[in-house]
């Protein structure tokens, strides 16, 4: 006597060859049964016999035509020399419930994981250890594991589809959490994580923190409910599609959201959100949200948010956000954002920020913002600001109406220019150096017999305010103005300055004043370690911009004096003097 397992394979193994088009099916089945020697039997209501079906084999099983035939539709069945056509047995699902208790006190223990690796499905115990987890019907036997953070992991396997209620017991056990463990939960534990994650989800995401999986795609409406479910966040996808918001393991390829993504591990070339993205691992490729990013790792690639973008290590790229760009690690590239631009460990690259830029670490590279750069490291950059510039010490260019750096190496152009110390230059209307000399200078020249400048900077460079008056009978002349000098000093004692210096000439009228621009020579003596004498020739163009003399104010050019004729007779040009004394302040 042959066994019925067997005598059912040998109809669904015959070989059969078929090759119709556009024929109707119960010619096929009926070609079929007559290669084979066998009867079909099946509901006339089920399957429509005069439908037309195109289909060439040879010598293929009759399982594997019939599968071809229909799609998978049916399942089939024999008896005897019949193989009988039935509908697909619909799914059956079965619910495996029990309590989960401290093996050592006996009491029930919360929060405790149930889940399937194969299945990837999962469960949460109840306050009362309480469990109850659906199975498909046709996935027996189901090996089960039992994690909580603080607890052994156990395993349980289920054999068949029975709903009795099972008692399952965990042993306490000193975890040592794995560091990149811990660095996935972070993303949880942001304010973002906490406000859209379940406590339920960030409880799972700590139970089976080793346990990740690779699929193809996701697709949720909200964290936990999707086609993972609850073990979404072990899940990496390929694709992920998220309506309101999505909980991932991390991404292989692209994800979106019309709002946010979270994501335990890295993300790789492309996440897209209309509100936020949280990555707690590496994101490697492009990276936007409308409101903000929040990478916990590193990036490599680019990063666009619409209010702030924040990279807690290193970027290696081009980071824009409207308002707030941070990078805690090393820049290397552009950071570019609407109001404020961080960056904690310094690098190279550009900073560009509408109000304020701040970076720490030794940064290369151009810092531009419309208020204010800070850069409280070494920077070998160029500093352009709207409003004033810091640094504690640079090799480059500051250029603001206010500069200021502890050390400076480079060259400060603004309004105020301020350094505790420089081998530079300093360019402006003030320029003060703390540590070095300036001079507070009286002295007279051929305009007025009585002058007053302030010269700031260092010996190398310094930039000098002048002004100065005088009476020459009924005939007076007020002067002011600003310029540039350099002191030499080939002796001790004995040296010599060249001053460059552009004076306004007050006549009666400050709306129409003539100019003058005279270069200064003067030999210096040291009196002392504060005081110096100097004295030497000059030479002055005098451009009267066709402004008429006065009665009553001095007249120009002066007569007496070696004149040089300019071809104008509204420029012309002379050879003066000066003599006076100059008193040091600062550091000698």
């Amino acid at each position: 006597m042959v066994p019925w397992g067997c005598f059912a394979q040998q109809i669904l193994n015959k070989p059969v060859d078929i090759s119709v088009k556009g024929q109707p099916v119960s010619g096929v089945l009926k070609s079929m049964s007559e290669q084979g020697k066998f009867y079909f039997s099946y509901n006339s209501n089920l399957i429509s016999g005069d439908s037309l079906v195109t289909l060439n084999v040879s010598r293929q099983p009759v399982r594997q035509v019939l599968e071809q035939l229909f799609n998978h539709q049916f399942q089939y069945k024999e008896k005897g020399d019949y193989l009988i056509i039935l509908p697909v047995a619909k799914e059956r699902s079965f619910h495996v419930t029990g309590h989960i208790l401290d093996d050592e006190t006996g009491q029930p223990v919360d929060y405790v994981s149930v889940y399937s690796q194969q299945l990837l499905v999962s469960t949460l115990s109840a306050d009362d250890g309480a469990f109850r987890l659906r199975i498909k019907d046709r996935a027996f036997p189901v090996h089960l594991t039992i994690s909580k953070v603080g607890y052994g992991d156990t395993t349980m396997v289920i054999g068949e589809a029975d709903e009795a209620d099972r008692i399952m017991r965990i042993q306490q056990k000193a975890v040592d959490l794995d560091p990149l463990i811990v660095r996935y939960a972070e993303g949880e534990t942001t304010w973002l994580g906490r406000l859209f994650l379940s406590r339920r989800l960030r409880a799972q995401s700590r139970n089976i923190g080793r346990f990740f999986v690779a699929l193809p795609y996701q697709a949720s409406l909200t964290p936990g409910l999707g086609t993972h479910g609850r073990m979404s966040g072990q899940v990496v996808n390929k694709f992920s599609l998220n309506l309101a918001g999505g909980y991932t393991a991390g991404v292989n390829g692209v994800e979106i959201a019309g709002g946010f993504n979270i994501s335990k591990e890295n993300v790789r070339y492309v996440q897209l959100a209309g509100a936020f993205n949280v990555v707690s691992g590496h994101v490697s490729g492009v990276q936007v949200a409308g409101f903000s990013n929040n990478v916990l790792d590193s990036l490599n690639g680019v990063q666009v948010s619409g209010f702030s973008g924040m990279v807690r290590k290193r970027v290696d790229g081009v980071q824009v956000s409207g308002f707030l760009s941070r990078t805690g690690g090393v820049m290397a590239g552009a950071q570019v954002s609407g109001a404020i631009g961080l960056i904690r460990n310094g690098g190279h690259g550009a900073q560009i920020s509408g109000g304020y830029n701040q970076v720490r670490g030794t940064y290369e590279g151009v810092q531009i913002a419309g208020a204010a750069n800070n850069a409280r490291d070494s920077v070998k950059a160029t500093q352009i600001a709207g409003g004033l510039n810091m640094a504690r010490n640079i090799k480059g260019l500051q250029l603001a109406p206010f500069n200021y750096a502890r050390r400076m190496r480079g060259v400060q152009i603004g309004i105020v220019n301020i350094a505790d110390s420089s081998s530079g230059v300093s360019i402006g209307l003030f320029n003060l150096i703390r540590k070095s000399t300036s001079n507070i200078s009286v002295y007279a020249t051929e305009i007025a017999s009585l002058n007053v400048a302030w010269k700031m900077g260092t010996h190398q460079f310094y930039s000098i305010l002048v002004a100065g008056t005088g009476f020459n009978g009924e005939k007076k002349v007020q002067t002011f103005g600003a310029g540039i000098g350099r002191e030499f000093y080939p002796f001790k004692k004995a040296g010599f300055f060249v001053e460059i210096l552009n004076q306004n000439i007050y006549q009666g009228n400050w709306e129409e004043m003539p100019s003058t621009y005279r270069l200064q020579i003067a030999a210096t003596y040291k009196l002392g370690k504060r005081f110096l004498l100097f004295g030497g020739p000059s030479y002055t163009i005098y451009d009267s911009d066709g402004v008429e003399q006065k009665a009553g104010y001095k007249s120009f050019p002066i007569s007496g004096y070696p004149s040089i004729s300019l071809g104008s007779d509204k420029v012309t040009s002379w050879i003066g003097w000066q003599v006076g004394v100059s008193w040091r302040y600062g550091n000698l």
